[in-house]
């Protein structure tokens, strides 16, 4: 049932989260105290608001966003928004980039700006969910504040346009909140037919203005007596999406304990004919910034809370497995603990923190740092590993509270476990909260691409260097090595590595032969390109050795001079001292080819292999 006395307590909270990068040890984060439920059921029960709401908020108490006004976007082109939504039998319809499975991401309002734009990544997501613009008891959007002036942005209107290029649908999230315990909006708005018409109406002109692609509702926390009249709401948003002719495909977003506890929504009535594609499972906050104990947001398993394990069991057991978008988190939690140990007491009263400063605050802190900020802390305190949990996280003592702090979050390796999850159970795919928390960095990306998309070669998935490799085959400078393999752990040889430079650098052939050993070989235009380039001399005056492995200091050399790479007086590296290619090596680490292989060396004697290879030519070429 639904628990009001245990959501009112659990106000909302002010974090010192979002929009920067989150200090640590020296400076520890400065949020707001949680509140200390004592009378409160079992922790599996609690319903703290969801970070969709906590960030939101935090993100309303900021400075407003200023945003230009943007030009209508183009519309999604119609083979293209074929792809969006269920297909005829109510499963997934085809998606867009050669996914096999939903990719869907939140992208706020406060992640627009340009800075943060540019990593986007539109070819690894299906549907790209703007976050949000809020509903009004009279049945009305909010138009006015930084989340419409957002959706009506020049930077929105450039994310839909470069969605559309891609076949990547772009829907509103539209938000009402009650998390304060105040339902009187939601209940003059659900309980009045004509302010759900008028707010239906609302949301499909709004959506059809934008040459938008759907909708995701995002109602919470909702009441039990409020449920039914929110499905037959749902209902009432697809009917105006389709006679308005708008992009019609429709999720709603619903807790990740929705299914195992009566939270308000009926997801049977959610996921029926005419009413959502699919449920939006906010499948985090499983600990939260008052829980008991330190924990993953999203662990696979625990001996404490209610896991992740647990919530995809239930939802399985009331909705068809094809439509249950799973969501996974790229944020994380931390708090201050009463020891270093995994799982480790939060700091809620002073009893469980004794050596606590009370002067600073160090009881009931909790924030949820960003991907980039939880990896911040983790360089500075290293990273351990909950094997239960199965995430990643960091412990320290902290001087500003007098007591230790801990931080679990997401990385590729446990949100891969998740991946492995959903795929298992046949799900419809994965979302986002939220995209752009890993501020440019690949591996987060690599994983998506990794379980969901179609990749050139059958052995590469778990490559340090797969968008290298990927590169170098979009390029044409590779077709593999057969059988749909790269062999991305072989040597690489002479006469590869010349194929590879004569294809990286477009070199025009050669008007004569210059050497005797590769007469008749696959490579030996190549090979003479290089020779005529003045790339390479051979291993003697008249033969190239071309099955000889390529090594690390020959490569240096290979690419300084087919690069044309300047001369440093800067030496990088302590174990290349008297090579004759000391100077390419340093050439190759002054352009950012190459950072060597640990502890101040290079290694120029190991050989290269081919996805080492990729990497070298991919960053050559400013990649």
């Amino acid at each position: 049932m639904f628990t009001t006395a245990r959501r009112l307590a659990a106000t909302f909270l002010a974090f010192g989260l979002l929009l920067g990068t989150m200090p640590v040890a020296a400076a520890d984060p400065q949020p707001t105290p949680v509140p200390d439920v004592t009378a409160a059921p079992p922790e599996a029960f609690t319903s703290p608001p969801t970070i969709h709401a906590e960030m939101l908020s935090a993100a309303s108490a900021d400075a407003p966003s200023t945003f230009s006004v943007g030009a209508v976007p183009e519309p999604l082109p119609a083979p293209m928004a074929a792809t969006q939504g269920a297909d005829a039998a109510g499963g997934i319809a085809a998606l867009p980039n050669g996914l096999s499975r939903e990719v869907y991401g939140y992208l706020p309002y406060w992640a627009l700006g340009a800075s943060l734009r540019q990593h986007l990544r539109y070819d690894l997501v299906s549907t790209i969910a703007y976050f949000s613009v809020s509903a009004q008891a009279d049945g009305t959007l909010q138009k006015s504040g930084t989340g419409w002036s957002g959706w009506a942005s020049a930077d929105m209107t450039d994310v839909i346009n470069r969605a559309h290029g891609h076949g990547v649908g772009v829907h509103l999230t539209v938000t009402m909140m009650a998390w304060g315990g105040d339902y009187s909006a939601m209940t003059a708005l659900l309980t009045s037919a004509p302010n759900r018409a008028r707010l239906a109406s609302d949301i499909a002109a709004t959506v059809k203005a934008r040459n938008a692609d759907g909708v995701n509702l995002d109602f919470e926390p909702m009441a039990n007596s409020l449920e039914a009249l929110y499905t037959t709401f749902v209902r009432e948003v697809k009917a105006a999406l389709l006679a308005a002719g708008a992009g019609s495909y429709l999720t709603v977003a619903a807790t990740g304990g929705a299914a195992a506890w009566d939270e308000g929504y009926d997801l049977a009535g959610l996921t029926a004919s005419g009413a959502a594609d699919a449920i939006m499972v906010m499948g985090y906050d499983f600990s939260w910034a008052g829980s008991a104990r330190a924990g993953g947001v999203a662990p696979v398993s625990s001996p404490y809370i209610f896991d992740i394990t647990d919530a995809m069991s239930a939802y399985l057991a009331r909705v068809p497995a094809s439509k249950l978008i799973w969501g996974v988190p790229y944020y994380g939690r931390a708090w201050t603990t009463q020891t270093g140990s995994m799982n480790a007491l939060t700091c809620k009263t002073a009893s469980i923190c004794p050596s606590g400063s009370a002067a600073a605050g160090a009881f009931g802190r909790s924030w949820a740092p960003r991907y980039v900020d939880a990896l911040d802390a983790v360089n500075i305190h290293g990273r351990q590993w909950d094997p239960n949990g199965q995430v990643p996280w960091y412990a320290y003592h902290s001087s500003t509270y007098g007591t230790h702090v801990q931080g679990y979050y997401d990385d590729a390796t446990s949100l891969r476990a998740k991946y492995a999850m959903v795929k298992a159970r046949g799900m419809r795919g994965v979302g986002i909260w939220h995209l752009l928390m890993d501020v440019g960095r690949p591996e987060l990306w690599d994983e998506l691409k990794r379980n969901f998309d179609d990749l050139p070669y059958a052995d590469i998935a778990w490559s340090p260097f797969l968008q290298d490799i990927i590169w170098l085959t979009e390029a044409g400078i590779t077709q593999g090595c057969g059988g749909g393999q790269f062999c991305p752990g072989a040597a690489v040889t002479r006469e590869q590595m010349a194929s590879f430079l004569a294809r990286a650098l477009n070199l025009p052939a050669a008007p004569r032969d210059y050497f005797t050993d590769d007469t008749g070989t696959l490579h030996e235009g190549d090979i003479n390109r290089l020779a005529h380039a003045g790339i390479t001399f051979g291993c003697t005056a008249t033969t190239f050795c071309r099955d000889r492995v390529v090594t690390r200091e020959q490569m240096a050399s290979f690419l300084a001079r087919g690069f044309a790479l300047d001369a440093t007086s800067q030496d990088f590296f302590s174990d290349d001292t008297g090579s004759q290619h000391e100077p390419d090596i340093n050439a190759v680490a002054a352009r950012g080819v190459t950072s060597g292989c640990g502890g101040g060396r290079y290694c120029p004697a190991a050989s290269v292999t081919r996805e080492q290879m990729a990497a070298f030519l991919h960053r050559a070429k400013g990649g």
